[in-house]
């Protein structure tokens, strides 16, 4: 028995050596191959002994976004004499609200992204040429980081030693100092004011693109307000002639995108232009009807239960332009 023993060990081990030296075949084989087959290619493809990694592979690491100092309000004179302080903000919440005698110098996102965005910023920073950057306050929104990012910016072109307010034009107003607001007339308008297919009214979605494929007022326009340069932008093109009191906007509630491109539309010649108190969510609330890809999904799904989809999705009717 034990030479049966032994010999079912010896194939064990037999087994296991000739798995060994198939595996390295398999590896080694290809290997070969492709190495030959480079060898003798007019163009071969360069081994890594032939390779320049310093001037080929090697590229210098971009240099990190220089942060702008941070002040609190307590390090600032109490009525900010000899500061210039721009408003990074949207121009709606300018107008809601501002710092007496501040800029208001929106902070795009995309500031430098293209030489459109170039262009703007030259045009943004103009009215700070000549000032010392040391002298220059940044107030923006916390919640966006818009002061902070625009401080950043300017210490970007030039602007050596500009700050940026902690807390931003919020830490301002909280501290009980003056506030000064537009009276620019844009005013709210609750839903059940509205007339039911919305006639005579052009309607503009101030949301985020994505937002409004999603769902949105049957007719109403995208006018995306965080993505606009200003008065002249090309997205304001097809209410240029609408008059101001025909023009309603309507955006989410929390963001009051709405009623800040509504302030913004007032001041800029759409005088009368209303914003839709509560935003979407209102809307949508009251039960009134909505489309975009979320309704005709809502429709499908309830065509297919064997439901009735009629209040889902409607035709583009009241509110087109």
């Amino acid at each position: 028995m034990r030479w049966i023993v032994a010999m079912q060990e010896h194939e064990a081990e037999r087994r296991l050596w000739r798995w060994t030296w198939q595996a390295g075949l398999l590896a080694l084989v290809p290997a070969a191959a492709a190495l030959l087959f480079n060898a003798v290619r007019p163009e071969g493809l360069p081994l890594i002994a032939d390779t320049n990694y310093h001037d080929e592979i090697l590229v210098p690491c971009p240099e990190n976004v220089r942060e702008a100092r941070a002040v609190a309000l307590i390090e600032l004179p109490p009525d900010l004499a000899g500061l210039t302080v721009i408003d990074a903000r949207t121009a709606g919440e300018y107008l809601a609200g501002h710092i007496p005698g501040a800029l208001s110098i929106p902070h795009r996102s995309l500031h430098s992204a293209d030489e459109a965005f170039r262009r703007l910023l030259a045009e943004d920073l103009a009215p700070l040429r000549g000032t010392p950057g040391n002298r220059i306050l940044v107030c923006g929104d916390e919640q966006t980081s818009s002061g902070r990012d625009f401080a950043s910016v300017l210490l970007e072109n030039g602007f050596e030693g500009v700050q940026f307010l902690i807390g931003g034009c919020a830490a301002w107003e909280a501290e009980g100092n003056a506030f000064e607001r537009s009276a620019t007339g844009a005013s709210g308008v609750a839903v059940g004011e509205l007339p039911a297919d919305l006639s005579g009214l052009t309607v503009v979605d101030a949301r985020f693109s994505r937002n409004f494929r999603r769902s949105h007022i049957p007719g109403a326009l995208s006018v995306p307000y965080r993505m606009l340069s200003g008065p002249e932008d090309e997205k304001l093109q097809p209410i240029r002639d609408v008059p101001g009191d025909r023009v309603l906007v309507y955006g989410s509630e929390a963001r009051s995108e709405g009623k800040d491109l509504a302030e913004v539309l007032v001041a800029s010649g759409w005088g009368g232009a209303r914003f839709l108190e509560g935003g979407f969510e209102a809307w949508e609330a009251a039960g009134r009807p909505v489309e975009g890809a979320a309704a005709e999904g809502a429709e499908t799904e309830a065509q297919d239960g064997g439901g009735a989809a009629d209040d889902a999705v409607v035709a583009d009717g009241g509110g087109a332009p």
